[in-house]
């Protein structure tokens, strides 16, 4: 009979930037190339240092390779940013304007939009120098997933291809339970045999961010002092994804001429900012959430895009599997939850045991 090797978590007797350092000497010792995936947020801005700095103590003075995935839906004070960055000698940045598949969140329920859509009028113009669909040869009507962006950016580039992204498993549940899926090397996910998405400070709190930039005199995009006046999470995103839409009154107080271009595009938006408020969640929740054939009724009832439709029911069927291991892993109404700020386009993340435990306390 053999022992069983059992897994705990611990701290160690290390700091969080220590170990994004040993991530990336890792990372650029087992990958050919290493870039960069640059949003002009403060996550990817740290990573976009760490790379630089970690580079030059290998003897590596070549310009960092950069990839900026333009969101077309991105205030001036990001585009300006990001651009000043562009400008720099140690960068080399390919900044993409394509079709891009994304989320809008309208009253309750998310909906598909397309970025740099040719089909409706843009909310600003592609850069001069951007990298558009005509000038990689894609057809007219082909729109990217975020996920087929990573192979069209590692297109052309040498051997084993790792792209560094600032994802933090503190920003989201989901982020937490995916990063911690993996005993080792749970910061390198693989997008295939040669490329994979890398993640060396996964494990940093928003305040070591700020640190970082204070040691070494990094001065961050200006959106994000707008964001703090106005009791916004700091995070650069479209204003029409889930928790940015939910709080689209206050664009209009720190970016008011990009709130009206957006509104110009996306008129639907003033009913979301005027009757948010009003949306009555408890009221969908009693209606959908006290059981999964709730959460199929939902489904029919609010997704229009067949493909859409198709991904949510799809997720509702493995989450209805894992359910009967683990009843109080995926209630209804967090599910539920989930499938309104449009999670179901993978699987969902189970509830920890913790939360397990508060809602039990909660429904004592």
């Amino acid at each position: 009979m053999t022992d069983r090797i059992k897994h705990v978590k611990g701290f160690i007797e290390a700091n969080v930037l220590d170990e994004a350092r040993r991530r990336m000497h890792h990372i650029f010792d087992v990958f050919d190339t290493v870039m960069v995936a640059f949003s002009g947020g403060k996550d990817s801005l740290v990573c976009l240092h760490l790379v630089r700095q970690v580079a030059l103590e290998r003897g590596e003075d070549r310009p960092v390779k950069v990839v900026f995935r333009d969101e077309e839906l991105i205030p001036d004070s990001v585009v300006d940013f990001v651009d000043h960055y562009r400008r720099q000698p140690w960068i080399d940045m390919r900044w993409y304007a394509v079709p891009l598949e994304s989320d809008k969140y309208m009253l309750g329920t998310s909906e598909r939009y397309v970025q740099w859509d040719p089909e409706r009028p843009h909310v600003r113009p592609k850069p001069d120098w951007a990298i558009t669909s005509e000038m990689l040869g894609l057809p007219t009507d082909e729109v990217l997933s975020q996920y087929s962006m990573d192979t069209l950016v590692a297109r052309g580039e040498r051997g084993k291809v790792a792209i560094v992204t600032g994802v933090r498993a503190a920003e989201s549940l989901m982020r937490f339970r995916a990063m911690t899926a993996k005993l080792t090397e749970n910061y390198i996910n693989n997008v295939d045999k040669r490329i994979a998405t890398v993640k060396p400070i996964f494990d940093w709190q928003e305040n070591d961010v700020f640190r970082f930039f204070y040691d070494f005199g990094i001065k961050y995009c200006p959106t994000y002092d707008a964001q703090l006046w106005s009791k916004e999470p700091l995070r650069v995103a479209t204003p029409l994804l889930t928790e940015r839409a939910k709080r689209f009154d206050n664009l209009r107080s720190f970016e008011p001429e990009f709130y009206d271009r957006v509104v110009a595009v996306f008129p639907e938006m003033v009913l979301q900012e005027r009757y948010y408020r009003e949306l009555d969640t408890a009221g969908l929740r009693a209606r959908y959430g006290a059981s999964f054939e709730g959460v199929a009724a939902w489904i029919e009832d609010n997704l229009t895009d067949e493909h859409r439709k198709a991904k949510a029911v799809e997720c509702l069927r493995q989450t209805r599997i894992k359910a009967r291991k683990s009843p109080e892993s995926y209630p209804p109404d967090y599910v539920l939850d989930q499938f309104i700020s449009g999670a179901f386009k993978r699987s969902l993340p189970a509830l920890s045991i913790q939360q397990q435990a508060a809602r039990r306390e909660k429904a004592q």
